[in-house]
């Protein structure tokens, strides 16, 4: 947190238990300068609001908002922080907004909430004027555990706690639950975290499902599809709705994820015959703008021979990461003969599957990558840059067409960060991929032409010619390419020379 000190907003967000508040509750002890602490009521309206922080700090009656920002211009050098903003009315929730803007330099601000979208964060960071803490740097390592058991008088080893790190994800709540449980049996670390689903794991369940019943029937529903597992763009947009609004599910290594402890307390009881998520194992995390990079955990995958990696490229821009042998003889060796190009077929994916095994043994390799019926990558278990991006591009036209502005430009700006560089840069043009490069240019550019009008709509003028500079840079640029000659064809002066 104090490494953003100097960012006007820090958004310290996450689901209950990730420890938002203690987190700052520590760095607020710790801070050289006036502090002041407010835990926003429920519906509080902006009035209200204005007058609670200018009493905590001492700045005297202020009777708008123009005076409030003129009080706080005299207070000095401060840190103001704002517990559970998402129980402000909407009045209250655009002047917090406004304020990130408006206070003076030496006012440091920070910002408590479930949610993400509480206040359009999107527009903020992307301006600068903003920086998010989220459940992800929020949960404990390994060090922060040793620590926990130290003070708690715990025995531990360093298998221990790695074991309990990786059974608990690091979550503050349920970490400091098991070590308090530990402690209160003079016990060790070893199978704590067993014995403390034994004893209170029902209570835990219950609290989950507390937080849960008191939402909307939208994340309610929600909540219980998700539990039930499945795949796809549907499930993918319940992940992050539940995400967005810090319902135990969070954004690591890309994606969104419910946390396996409430999956182990809360899904049993929802789920019918349902394949069970796999208690270990990371994510494979590809990034495809740009140049390309495939990972699973943080071990980038070592490709064998550049034709196996370009394979697995080309199933992971088919819409189901699948292709039939057939498909993928004709695209990789079309003038083959047919037992050659089955055997080069084999060679690859054996390639591919000893690839992914250096990194997570072969009894895990199908997590990833099946040849099984269909040549396929397991999309489930997959975080791509591409899909989130048109996803992101979809959901912003989506909130337009309802006139939600600033959702809208949220998810623009998103889908704008994940754009790293055209699709494949780094590597050769091929036919397979060439037409779909140009197409996410496309969405990208018109994303930008979008915020471009939307930035101007709402008094942001340089802001907006900046995005319009861009794209016109960038339509430049494509004209210039649509020029020249097609990938493996030649033009009259190539072919003289």
């Amino acid at each position: 947190m104090l490494r953003h000190v100097r960012t006007p907003l820090r958004l310290v967000v996450g689901p209950p238990g990730a420890g938002k508040t203690t987190a700052v509750a520590s760095f607020l002890e710790e801070a050289d300068s006036c502090v002041a602490y407010l835990a926003i009521q429920d519906d509080e309206s902006a009035t209200s609001v204005r007058e609670r922080i200018a009493a905590s700090l001492g700045l005297g009656p202020v009777d708008s908002y123009a005076s409030f920002i003129d009080a706080l211009g005299r207070c000095g050098p401060c840190q103001l922080a704002l517990d559970e903003i998402d129980h402000a009315a909407s009045d209250a929730l655009d002047e917090l907004e406004a304020i990130v803007t408006d206070a003076p330099k030496n006012v440091s601000l920070i910002y408590i909430a479930r949610s993400r979208t509480a206040i359009d964060v999107g527009r903020l960071v992307a301006r600068g004027l903003a920086a998010i803490l989220d459940a992800e740097m929020l949960a404990f390592n390994a060090e922060d555990i040793a620590h926990l058991c130290d003070a708690a008088g715990v025995s531990f080893s360093s298998f221990d706690v790695g074991r309990l790190l990786d059974e608990t994800e690091g979550w503050p709540v349920v970490v400091s639950c098991v070590i308090r449980d530990v402690a209160d049996r003079n016990g060790a670390l070893a199978g704590a975290y067993d014995q403390w689903c034994r004893s209170s794991g029902r209570h835990f369940a219950g609290f989950i499902k507390g937080e849960i019943e008191r939402q909307g029937d939208f994340y309610r529903t929600a909540f219980h599809l998700v539990m039930r597992g499945g795949s796809g763009p549907e499930h993918d947009d319940r992940l992050a709705a539940l995400e967005t609004c810090g319902l135990f599910v969070r954004y690591t290594q890309g994606d969104c994820r419910p946390y396996r402890v409430v999956l182990q307390f809360v899904a049993g009881g929802i789920r019918a015959a349902t394949t069970p998520v796999p208690a270990t194992g990371a994510l494979l995390t590809v990034r495809m703008f740009g140049r390309f990079q495939a990972s699973i955990g943080e071990r980038p995958i070592e490709w064998i021979r550049r034709r196996d990696a370009q394979l697995f490229k080309y199933l992971l821009l088919t819409p189901n990461g699948t292709a039939t042998r057939n498909a993928l003889r004709q695209q990789f060796w079309p003038d083959a003969d047919a037992q050659l190009a089955t055997q080069s077929l084999r060679t690859s994916c054996s390639n591919i599957r000893r690839a992914i095994a250096a990194i997570v043994g072969y009894e895990n390799v199908d997590r990833y990558f099946s040849t099984r019926g269909e040549v396929g990558v397991k999309l489930s278990n997959a975080v791509l840059d591409v899909r989130r991006f048109t996803a992101h591009i979809t959901d912003g036209d989506e909130q337009l067409q309802r006139s939600n502005i600033r959702e809208a430009m949220a998810h623009y700006h998103a889908a704008e960060n994940l754009y790293s560089g055209e699709l494949l840069s780094g590597d050769y043009p091929e036919p397979w991929y060439v037409a779909r490069a140009a197409m996410y240019q496309a969405l990208y550019i018109g994303a930008l032409g979008r915020l471009a009008d939307l930035h101007t709509d709402l008094g942001e003028v340089q802001e907006g010619c900046q995005y319009r500079e861009r794209v016109s840079s960038l339509k430049a640029v494509a004209r210039i390419v649509e020029g020249l000659p097609a990938v493996g064809e030649t033009n009259s002066r190539s072919t003289a020379v």
